[in-house]
């Protein structure tokens, strides 16, 4: 915040203070030292990357976490704490072990990680490898490989560009970014933040989406798989060494499931690939000992309440959130096991401070976000009323606002007000007492593709939260290094202490925050 601008809203908060509450000052006080000198964030997120990560959807150690941050909050107090399902067919997979190795023309060792919901190879197998570089256009991969793929391992895709790292790998936003995101006037803009900014229109959003993002190659998996081919390997463009299997998405009781499937570093990839051009065709041994399985009772989200203490206001609600599944091949702990900690935290400095807020307080960790919002379209549908439907549940005007945590470990920055501009004046207000921390910057933009957008939907106040980039994007965002060592404890603290002293005034409101439409 520039301080020009400081001094002024300062003045303002105080005048402010004088006409809403006399005791807010102070309550802030105490939100900000259980937060900042009592902080329990760290070791939050430790357990759930250390001990209780990885978190895929539907799967065992899943819902042995959710037990976990169940009985974590019935310990700080919690009013209720409980589970809602979200899904019935959605299957659990876990790896037991596996190994991918090239052992001709010379050896390598490849690096390597299964995607998710893929089948087991029957033990270990052994293939030469063919790359098939364009296989959007199944009918041509037809005409070129019918009957050529029996006993052989498809390298798919191609090679991605040479990366020099010459740009850094972990960033904050700059003074300059932050200016242009809050001069902002539209919430379509040029997306200074690096937001995936947008007017989303969710359902039609997802379906395509869903189609031609998550079930694109479902059609040549079959095809390989007809054809007697052994396994398929892929890779992502990213940055050196690093292995990115977020996929694939056959997580349904019903889906076909591919051929083992590996995700393998981009060097790796480069090697393989060269090979091949070359008509020196490599040997691809490799085994993959996965289970699938379903367990309907694992597909939980997890919600916590502190009630409200007044009695005209406490059937309000003032919600939190992130998603608490992970990917597979780390430990989810910037994706999203920072968010859920935070949000945790959030709850236990409330509850901790021994206030007692108007309006009921509640925490819901979202299962299935990875999957396409699972657990907050289902909570949504079964609160709020079905989408693509016009009726809505009388509960949709008791949530005066959701926030939203799910962009990595970076510190909180600001919020996005997903084009909702009555609610800048009364968050600039109330993120004033912590502009030193820099974390009041405000923008008109959207932000897309995590669970606010739901409530969104839903025309419940959502808001995500502005966020410093750091690793995520080049690092760690769905890959074998999203992992504990990129959570900067600082930032974790600001982050639970700024939106736990957010979500108390928004809770001690004289009136709900305002609708955008």
């Amino acid at each position: 915040m520039k301080t020009r601008l400081l001094t002024s809203i300062t003045a303002s908060l105080f005048i402010g203070f004088a006409a809403t509450s006399q005791t807010l000052p102070q309550a802030l006080a105490k939100i900000n030292t259980e937060g900042f000198q009592k902080s329990q964030v760290m070791e939050l997120i430790t357990d759930l990357s250390d001990v209780y990560g990885p978190r895929l959807t539907g799967t065992d150690p899943y819902y042995t976490a959710a037990e976990w941050a169940k009985k974590t909050m019935e310990n700080w107090g919690m009013d209720k704490v409980y589970f809602e399902n979200y899904c019935d067919d959605c299957m659990g997979w876990e790896v037991n072990s596996f190994n991918v190795e090239m052992t001709e023309p010379a050896y390598m060792k490849i690096q390597a990680y299964p995607y998710a919901w893929t089948e087991s190879s029957n033990g270990v197998q052994t293939g030469d490898l063919i790359w098939i570089e364009n296989y959007a256009d199944l009918e041509q991969v037809k005409q070129q490989w019918s009957g050529k793929l029996k006993g052989k391992t498809v390298l798919m895709g191609s090679a991605p560009k040479q990366n020099m790292l010459f740009d850094p790998l972990a960033k904050r936003f700059s003074d300059e970014q932050i200016t242009e995101a809050e001069k902002s006037i539209v919430p379509v803009a040029n997306e200074p933040l690096g937001a995936s900014a947008g007017a989303m229109d969710l359902i039609a959003d997802l379906e395509v989406i869903f189609a031609s993002f998550m079930k694109k190659d479902d059609a040549f998996f079959a095809f390989l798989k007809a054809e007697g081919a052994l396994s398929m390997l892929g890779t992502t463009p990213f940055f050196p060494g690093v292995i990115h299997p977020s996929g694939t998405y056959n997580f349904k009781e019903n889906d076909v499931k591919p051929l083992p499937y590996f995700a393998i570093s981009p060097e790796n990839f480069g090697k393989l690939k060269r090979l091949a051009e070359r008509e020196i065709s490599p040997k691809i041994k490799f085994h993959l000992d996965a289970k699938l399985y379903l367990k309907p009772e694992n597909n939980v989200n997890i919600i916590g309440e502190i009630t409200g203490s007044d009695s005209k206001l406490r059937d309000e609600v003032v919600m939190i959130g992130a998603h608490f599944d992970s990917w597979h091949s780390a430990s989810g702990a910037t994706d999203n096991g920072a968010g859920t900690a935070v949000m945790m935290e959030v709850m236990r400095i409330i509850k901790s401070s021994g206030l007692k807020p108007k309006r009921t307080i509640r925490i819901a960790l979202w299962g299935g976000e990875e999957q396409g919002y699972l657990g907050s379209m289902a909570y949504a549908e079964n609160h709020y009323g079905k989408v693509k439907e016009t009726i809505r549940k009388k509960e949709v005007e008791k949530i005066s606002a959701y926030l939203n945590m799910d962009n990595g470990a970076g510190q909180m920055r600001g919020i996005y007000l997903q084009g909702n501009e009555a609610v800048r004046p009364i968050f600039a207000e109330m993120l004033a007492p912590y502009a030193h921390l820099d974390v009041n910057n405000l923008t008109i933009q959207n932000t897309n593709f995590t669970d606010h957008d739901v409530f969104d939907y839903y025309n419940i106040p959502g808001f995500q939260i502005i966020q410093d980039e750091l690793n995520y994007s080049t690092i760690t965002h769905h890959t074998n290094l999203d992992v504990l060592e990129y959570v900067p404890k600082r930032d974790m603290m600001i982050n639970a202490t700024v939106i736990a002293a957010l979500v108390y005034q928004i809770a001690q409101e004289e009136v709900r925050l305002p609708r955008e439409k």
